[in-house]
């Protein structure tokens, strides 16, 4: 008879435990869902507010750290239509017309032709936006002011294996648009880009993705593709 009291004490026990387990869960899985909810929204908003212009181009800087280590700083420009962009960073020019990538570097006077692979791009951030659901899961960080503006913030965690553990993207609130994107790498690298001067459906020509070698003489070509 105690022996069954004593079962019946411990039963009770259990099931209180887990009937405030279950109330306690409730509210963190509604918080959860809520916040991958607005993650969502957010980024349909700025694929959307990409989608919104034929081209886009801006000027961007960015900082490389490592281990709290002195950062690298430098800065460049980013020019896009559709499949097709154009990043100068620093001393080197990225030219991609959406199926051949050139990489020219002005101080060795040298070029690389690549085949062009955008399941392996990760150079341009609106194609990883492009299709976001199927690479990521998305969740919201939090709402946040930078340079008197109101951000955004969205992590994406890669779904499969990629060059970045994580990515963190500033949108800013009202307008939708990209501000910054941070990079986290396996060697705990940090890479920090911030995006001003927005120009929008600026003039485009065919050749701004293409390299014309006539345009820089004595150019050395390596032409890496199949």
């Amino acid at each position: 008879m105690i022996f069954s009291q004593l079962k019946f004490r411990r039963l009770v026990k259990t099931m209180a435990f887990v009937g405030l387990t279950t109330l306690n869960a409730a509210p963190q899985a509604t918080l959860k869902t809520t916040a991958d909810n607005q993650a969502q929204d957010i980024l349909k908003q700025a694929v959307a507010w990409v989608n919104a212009y034929k081209s886009l181009s801006f000027n961007f800087n960015y900082a490389v750290s490592q281990s709290g280590g002195k950062p690298q700083l430098g800065g460049g420009r980013f020019l896009l239509k559709g499949t097709s962009y154009r990043m100068q960073i620093d001393q080197t020019i990225f030219m991609c017309d959406g199926k051949n990538l050139t990489i020219y570097r002005s101080d060795v006077a040298e070029a690389e032709y690549q085949d062009y692979d955008p399941q392996k791009d990760e150079l341009n951030p609106f194609l990883w936006l492009s299709n976001y659901e199927k690479r990521f899961h998305a969740k919201y960080i939090r709402m946040q002011t930078q340079n008197g503006r109101m951000e955004d913030v969205v992590d994406l965690s890669p779904k499969l294996a990629a060059p970045f553990k994580k990515i963190r993207l500033f949108v800013e609130h009202d307008s939708h648009r990209i501000l910054g994107i941070e990079l986290y790498d396996a060697q705990d690298r940090t890479y920090t880009y911030r995006l001003t001067d927005f120009v929008y459906n600026p003039s485009v020509k065919a050749d701004d993705f293409t390299f014309n070698p006539a345009l820089y003489p004595n150019v050395e070509i390596n032409d890496m593709r199949d």
